[in-house]
């Protein structure tokens, strides 16, 4: 598994992911790719098997994990093409995945986390994370649970922006490393910002 964090809010959408790839034979990548500005409005995030990924995503994404170009799709049909190939996976079984679509939907910012696990098949589901008033903020967390905990102790310590978010997933990396082999420290960040008025 990997490590893919988010932040929603009403000014913005954050998405950061660190950049190490586990391949199948052993051998490990780094600098991988995992956080993709699809267009103005969406980012997606990458985390679980980069075959389940490249399959869920691939409206979006080259075999080669670059981004296709010139995609006009608004969060919600990215949101429904995603649903699509979700289903199609949790059909077919033996899918791993823990990703996110996030980004602007016209009025506000919101998420959806796409999650496959095959050994615990029934736990697997799509998630909505919508703010519930202008002063709320939401933080998600594609990853072991201890990411999340120490991602909220960064964000309680350097506040909701993007420089303060930014600095809370360096110090979730740096205590991650040390639990989690998935992982490692280099770290890629994509925001959108709520359109001018």
């Amino acid at each position: 598994m990997s490590l893919v964090q988010a932040v929603i809010c009403d000014k913005f959408a954050f998405v950061a992911g660190e950049q190490q790839l586990n391949l199948n034979n052993g051998g490990v990548l780094h600098n991988f790719k995992k956080v993709f500005r699809v267009n103005e409005n969406v980012i997606i995030g990458l985390s679980g098997a980069i075959e389940d990924n490249y399959y869920l995503f691939q409206d979006y994404l080259n075999v080669d994990f670059t981004l296709k170009e010139d995609c006009g799709d608004s969060l919600e049909e990215v949101f429904d093409r995603v649903a699509g190939r979700y289903q199609e996976m949790t059909d077919q079984g033996e899918c791993d995945v823990f990703s996110l679509v996030c980004g602007w939907n016209g009025s506000a910012f919101e998420a959806k986390t796409y999650y496959i696990n095959s050994v615990f098949g029934e736990n697997s589901q799509i998630t909505d994370v919508k703010l519930e008033n202008e002063k709320d903020a939401k933080l998600i967390s594609c990853g072991d649970n201890r990411h999340y905990e120490n991602f909220m102790t960064g964000v309680y310590r350097y506040g909701i922006s993007v420089y303060g978010l930014q600095r809370a997933f360096w110090d979730v990396l740096a205590q991650g490393v040390m639990f989690d082999e998935f992982i490692d420290k280099n770290a890629y960040f994509e925001v959108i910002r709520k359109p001018e008025e």
